[in-house]
């Protein structure tokens, strides 16, 4: 039992410290990069950057599994984007520089969280626990980056962003360490594997994909540039941490209850709540019809994130077997975060760039409606979702 709980408290300690770095960095990456004179297409290239690379990577990692074993994968993975995320302080205003770190450090930083997350699932199952409530502890963590790293940067300036950042990068390579890495899905070499290709024919499989990416890809313009469009808009950097933290707050409640609610609903009907109120949380954004209904809409990340996230690894983990769960994992993780991500931080830039913060976060709304279209599609295709916490 003393085995378990340290286990356990080992996977919750990694969740909150790694989004702790998530925290400090996705809220104030944008105003950072501002401060080191880039343009709004440089901001939302450079941001692009961090989400393709979540297309390679987790598959890399994936795939490497074939010969290394997770207890060795995960650490490596951390350790390496410690240390190339400290090449930023050599880095700082050349864009070329900037892009070729960040395409490194963001690598190896995108390629371990699904690797954990497969191992969270895996070990939930086994000692009847609830993922969600492990996960919960990442979003705890971003709260009080978020909030911390606002304070900080109104009190110290830009130069705490990158030392705390390293930090954290460091303090999870430490941790993963102790996970329960033997909970992971690798088989034994000895164990032939199934074959991948036919589960990625999947017509339900392809269309959620799709609508995934789709719906992360409306998450660009929000990763890139709310901040600073909420300093447009005359607030400073402490009520954008504030913001954020409401935004993940909000998501942590969610965790608690949400494996109950996969169970009870299912993923179909949280997908579609989740892609809907998506659309609704832009299109108020780019409205700012005033301030109080922008802290409303705030509430909105546990449908736009928290809700689609937790239906998703609930849903990708019962369409692969054993064997294959850290591959789906990967992939899930690679397309929707990463491809997703990645063209919608692009589409961002270039949407800012033209018509304005008011028309980005429209298109986005937009983008998150037709992304509910598809998955409307994809109904005639799912089957009933397996228990798997």
């Amino acid at each position: 039992m003393l085995g378990v709980r340290r286990e356990g408290n080992a996977l919750v300690a990694f969740y909150f410290v790694y989004f702790c770095a998530m925290g400090a960095f996705l809220p104030y990456w944008g105003p950072w990069l501002q401060s080191q004179d880039q343009s709004a297409f440089a901001i939302g290239l450079l941001t692009a950057a961090v989400q393709f690379s979540k297309v390679i990577a987790p598959n890399v990692w994936g795939w490497l599994l074939h010969w290394q074993p997770a207890r060795r994968l995960i650490p490596w993975g951390n350790y390496l984007a410690a240390l190339s995320f400290g090449l930023l302080f050599f880095a700082q205003q050349d864009f070329w520089k900037l892009l070729l770190v960040t395409l490194g450090f963001s690598f190896f930083w995108a390629a371990t969280l699904p690797l954990v997350d497969a191992v969270s699932l895996a070990w939930a199952q086994q000692q009847g626990k609830q993922y969600g409530r492990i996960r919960l502890w990442g979003s705890l963590g971003f709260i009080a980056l978020a909030m911390g790293m606002g304070v900080l940067l109104g009190g110290f300036g830009d130069q705490v962003f990158l030392p705390l950042l390293l930090f954290f990068f460091f303090g999870t390579a430490w941790l993963s360490h102790y996970l329960p890495l033997t909970a992971s899905p690798s088989p034994p070499q000895a164990v032939p594997r199934p074959s991948f290709l036919p589960y990625l024919r999947q017509p339900e499989l392809l269309l959620f994909l799709l609508a995934g990416v789709l719906e992360q890809g409306s998450h660009g313009v929000y990763y890139a540039f709310y901040s600073i469009y909420v300093e447009a808009h005359g607030f400073g950097s402490g009520m954008v941490g504030i913001l954020w933290a409401l935004a993940v707050l909000a998501e942590v409640i969610f965790f608690w209850f949400g494996d109950q609610w996969v169970q009870r609903w299912g993923t179909m009907r949280l997908f579609v709540i989740s892609f809907f109120l998506t659309s609704v949380r832009w299109a108020v954004i780019a409205w700012w019809p005033s301030f109080f209904w922008i802290i409303v809409v705030q509430v909105l990340h546990a449908a736009s994130y928290a809700a689609f996230h937790l239906a998703a690894v609930h849903w990708v983990f019962a369409r692969f077997p054993e064997a294959l769960r850290s591959r789906g994992m990967a992939l899930y993780a690679s397309l929707v975060y990463g491809l997703g991500g990645g063209l919608g931080a692009l589409g961002a830039g270039y949407a800012w760039s033209h018509w304005g913060g008011q028309g980005a976060f429209g298109a986005a709304s937009a983008m998150a409606m037709v992304a509910l279209v598809l998955l409307l599609g994809m109904k005639h295709y799912s089957r009933p979702l397996e228990k798997t916490a």
